[in-house]
């Protein structure tokens, strides 16, 4: 008999090792009951989200066919669109960004914003942003469903504010 090799019938007949199954089956069942739980929630007058436990209204709730959104385009002598990228536009994360575009532009604001991001354009060596002679922001409508399907234009696009970018000659 080789002595180096485990001695497999005492590793199976180990005590402990059906108790540690029978755990781990137990804590599945119970990370399982806690993912499904919240989906009750969907069937419910009216649900409420509770985080970390939600039911996951993001992709359940209905959308509308049009959405509205906020943003800022740059363009170039030759009229070529530039989406502004919101790290040029403000402080903070994107959604936090997009929430202050919006407010701007509700206030009636959009010049001053446009005005903002030229200034700060105006400052930058690297295309496109060096190559950009105008900002517009603009209040664009999107249909949903032809978006995902690959249509990325607008039904509709509107400026509420515009500034040339003005860069200084050396």
């Amino acid at each position: 008999m080789n002595d180096t090799a485990p001695n497999l019938a005492a590793v199976q007949d180990a005590p402990g090792l059906a108790r540690g199954k029978l755990w781990a089956a137990y804590m599945s069942l119970a990370m399982i009951g806690a993912v499904l739980w919240p989906v009750h929630e969907n069937w419910r007058a009216k649900p409420r989200d509770n985080f970390p436990l939600t039911y996951y209204p993001m992709f359940s709730t209905k959308r509308e066919a049009i959405e509205t959104f906020y943003y800022l385009v740059g363009r170039d002598e030759q009229g070529t669109r530039y989406l502004v990228p919101y790290k040029l536009i403000g402080p903070g994360g994107l959604n936090s960004v997009r929430r202050q575009v919006r407010r701007i532009v509700r206030e009636g604001r959009g010049e001053e914003l446009a005005q903002s991001v030229a200034r700060r354009l105006s400052r930058k060596d690297e295309p496109p942003w060096s190559k950009i002679v105008a900002v517009s922001v603009v209040k664009g409508k999107y249909s949903v469903d032809d978006f995902y399907y690959g249509r990325k234009e607008p039904v509709e696009e509107e400026i509420k504010g515009f500034s040339p970018v003005e860069r200084r000659r050396s």
